[in-house]
C-alpha cells in the first residue's frame, strides 16, 4: 500500500527453520477455479471519526471483507485509548458480515532498521496496532518489511524477526501478523519471496502468528511478472517454493502505471494500469488462493462536491468480482 492514495492522516528467535514441505501440486493449463460464494473481497476505507459508518458502507458497496488504519499511516503518536468505539466498530463488521477485518499498519514501522531509535520506535506502533486488532476485532494486521538502511540484507532479517518476536510475545493470539512484500526500491526488504521466507524460517515458534499479504502492485514494481496465466502460475510456484501458498492470507488487488520492475510504488484503480486483466484473472482465479481475502487498495474516486462517490466504488468492485468469477461485471 502506498500512502499517496489513501485517507489523509487521522491518521524467542528459534535456531531451526521451518520443516521442509512439498510445494503444492499446480494446475494444468485446462483446469479451473471453483470459486463459491463466499470468497472474501473488499477494500482499504477510512474510517474517520466514524468508524461504524466507515463498516456500513463497505457492506453497501458490496464488501464483506474490510480494511481500515486504527492510527495516522503517516505519525508515530498513538491515539487515545477507546474500548467504546472499538468495540462498536467490531460489532458493526460482525452485523456487516466482513470477516476478515484488516489493519494496515503505519508506514513509519522498519523492524529492519539499524537504528536503535526508530527499531524501538516502530516495535512499539506496530504491538500498539495489534493490541488495538484485538480490540477493533481484527483477524490480521498487514505492515511493511522495512528498509536495512545499508547494514546488509542479512542484518535486516535478522532484526525484523528478533523484533518480530518480542512483539508477538505481548499481543492477542487471535490477531495474525502478516509480511507484505515489497517493490524493492533502494534497500528496502521483501521484493523477493525468499526475503520473506527467510524471516518466517527465523520464527518457527510463531507459525500460527505470522503469514503474507502480497500486494499485485508491489509484485509488478518488483519485477514478478504476472502479465499472462503464463507468469501467473510461475510466479505462484516460486512463491509456494519459498514460502508455502497455506501462508498467503491476503492479496492487496493494485493495478499500477509503472513499468514492470521499476521498483516504484504507486497504485491504480483496476483497468486503469498496465497490468494485463489477464494476469489478475488467472491471479484471482487460481482455486489454491481461495482462503486469501481479496482487498483493494485502489484511489478513490471522488465527486464534484469533493466527497467520495461510493457508487463509483460498488460498480468498480463489482468488476473485481467478475475477474474473479464471482458474477458478471456491471
Amino acid at each position: 500500500m502506498n500512502s499517496n492514495i489513501e485517507e489523509s492522516p487521522e491518521h524467542n528467535i528459534g535456531e531451526s527453520s521451518a520443516p521442509s514441505r512439498q510445494p503444492a501440486s499446480f494446475p494444468t493449463s485446462h483446469q479451473t477455479s471453483t470459486l463459491s460464494a463466499d470468497r472474501r473481497i473488499g477494500r482499504h476505507v477510512s474510517i474517520g471519526s466514524k468508524p461504524v459508518k466507515a463498516a456500513a458502507i463497505a457492506r453497501e458497496i458490496g464488501c464483506n471483507a474490510i480494511q481500515i488504519f486504527a492510527s495516522n499511516p503517516t505519525g508515530w503518536r498513538l491515539p487515545a485509548d477507546d474500548p467504546v468505539a472499538c468495540a462498536a466498530f467490531a460489532r458493526a463488521a460482525r452485523d456487516c458480515g466482513l470477516d476478515p477485518v484488516v489493519i494496515h499498519a503505519p508506514y513509519l514501522i522498519n523492524l529492519a532498521s539499524p537504528d536503535e531509535i526508530i527499531w524501538e520506535k516502530s516495535i512499539t506502533l506496530l504491538r500498539w496496532t495489534l493490541q488495538r486488532g484485538g480490540l477493533l476485532g481484527a483477524r490480521y494486521v498487514v505492515f511493511h518489511t522495512g528498509s536495512h538502511r545499508g547494514s546488509g540484507v542479512d542484518a535486516g532479517i535478522a532484526r525484523i524477526a528478533q523484533a518480530i518476536a518480542r512483539i508477538l510475545a505481548e499481543t492477542p493470539p487471535e490477531v495474525i501478523l502478516l509480511l507484505e512484500n515489497d517493490v524493492g526500491a533502494g534497500n528496502s526488504l521483501g521484493h523477493s519471496f525468499e526475503n520473506i521466507a527467510a524471516v518466517l524460517e527465523l520464527l518457527p515458534g510463531y507459525v500460527g502468528r505470522l503469514g503474507v499479504c502480497l500486494d499485485t502492485a508491489h509484485l509488478w514494481g518488483a519485477g514478478h511478472d504476472i502479465s499472462s496465466a503464463e507468469a501467473v502460475q510461475l510466479a505462484l510456484q516460486q512463491f509456494d517454493e519459498a514460502v508455502g501458498l497455506e501462508r498467503l492470507k491476503v492479496i492487496h488487488l493494485n493495478d499500477t502505471a509503472m513499468a514492470l520492475g521499476s521498483h516504484r510504488d504507486e497504485h491504480a484503480r483496476i483497468g486503469e494500469g498496465i497490468i494485463p486483466e489477464e494476469g489478475l484473472r488467472a491471479l484471482l482465479r487460481d482455486p489454491r488462493l481461495a482462503h486469501a481475502a481479496v482487498l483493494l487498495e485502489t484511489p478513490t474516486k471522488t465527486g464534484s462536491d469533493g466527497k467520495e462517490d461510493w457508487q463509483h466504488e460498488q460498480r468498480h468492485l463489482q468488476r473485481v468480482k467478475g475477474l474473479m468469477g464471482l458474477s458478471a461485471p456491471h
